[in-house]
């Protein structure tokens, strides 16, 4: 029973504590790229994007996918970043210009919400999980 109170009691310790911090210093010391709705943003391999150094993982990711600076709404097409009006599907079709436009194909295809990832395997889309990016 001591056990049993001694845990709750360094548990409640320990969740007052982490109030003290935002989510992004728990998560690496750090500030993380953020979406409109406050989301953090990963990258196409499923790290999330520092924008704390200077050049910041963002700046690099930005430059590397030939994104507008501050971009956080993109598409992870066989791991690269794309515009959603700029990504084409696995036979090189614009996405945007299809009945659905993007949110169609993310419908079509089972691909979750946000920035969402996929790859084409011999002219097929292929979802890519998070768990699996490991």
């Amino acid at each position: 029973m001591k056990n049993i109170i001694f845990l709750y009691l360094l548990t409640a310790a320990a969740v007052n504590l982490t109030a003290c911090y935002k989510q992004s210093d728990i998560l690496g010391g750090g500030e993380y790229l953020a979406n409109k709705e406050n989301n953090l943003v990963t990258d196409c391999h499923g790290d999330l994007i520092s924008i704390k150094l200077k050049p910041s993982s963002a700046d690099k990711f930005w430059k590397e996918n030939s994104l507008a600076r501050g971009t956080t709404d993109f598409v992870c097409k066989d791991f690269i970043a794309y515009e959603s009006k700029k990504l084409t599907d696995c036979q090189g079709n614009l996405i945007a210009k299809q009945s659905g436009g993007v949110e169609g194909f993310r419908a079509k295809y089972n691909l979750n919400n946000g920035n969402m990832r996929f790859t084409c395997n011999n002219g097929t889309v292929t979802p890519v999980l998070l768990s699996s990016l490991q």
